[in-house]
C-alpha cells in the first residue's frame, strides 16, 4: 500500500468539518461574516451588505479607527409549546464585518437603510477626499 498524503489531508478536513457542524448543532454560539461591495461613487462611497433574515432593529453600524463595523444579531426566541417539529433549522448567533474605509468620510452624514435583506451604507466623502480633476493647460 502506498502512502498518500493528500488522502490524509482529505480525511483531516472531513474529520474537522464534522467538529465544525457539531459545534453548530449543539448550539454555539459562532460570528460569521457576510458578503459585501463596496462602491466609489465620486462624492460617495456605497456599502452594500447580504443580511438576509435579520430585522432592521437586530442590525448595528459605527465606524471606529477609520473602518466601518457591521453587526447584526438574530435573537432566539423560545417558545414552551409542544410542537411537532421533524426538523428545525433556524439559525442563532450574530453575523459581524469590519470594512476599512478607503477615504475620509463624514461620520455625521452617513445614512443606512435596510430592505428585503439587503443593507445599504451611504459614506459622503469629505471635501479633503473627493478626487479632483486638474485641467492640464
Amino acid at each position: 500500500m502506498i502512502f498518500d498524503p493528500f488522502e490524509e489531508i482529505r480525511r483531516m478536513q472531513e474529520r474537522l468539518n464534522r467538529i465544525f457542524e457539531e459545534f453548530e448543532r449543539i448550539g454555539t454560539r459562532t460570528i460569521e461574516t457576510f458578503p459585501v461591495d463596496i462602491i466609489d461613487e465620486g462624492d460617495n462611497i456605497r456599502v452594500v451588505a447580504d443580511l438576509p433574515g435579520f430585522r432592521k432593529d437586530d442590525i448595528e453600524i459605527w465606524v471606529e479607527d477609520g473602518e466601518l463595523v457591521i453587526k447584526a444579531v438574530r435573537k432566539e426566541e423560545r417558545e414552551e409549546k409542544a410542537e411537532n417539529y421533524l426538523r428545525r433549522e433556524r439559525r442563532f448567533g450574530e453575523v459581524y464585518r469590519r470594512i476599512t474605509i478607503p477615504a475620509e468620510v463624514d461620520v455625521d452624514k452617513i445614512k443606512a437603510r435596510y430592505n428585503n435583506g439587503v443593507l445599504e451604507i451611504i459614506l459622503p466623502k469629505t471635501e479633503k477626499a473627493k478626487k479632483k480633476v486638474i485641467k492640464v493647460e
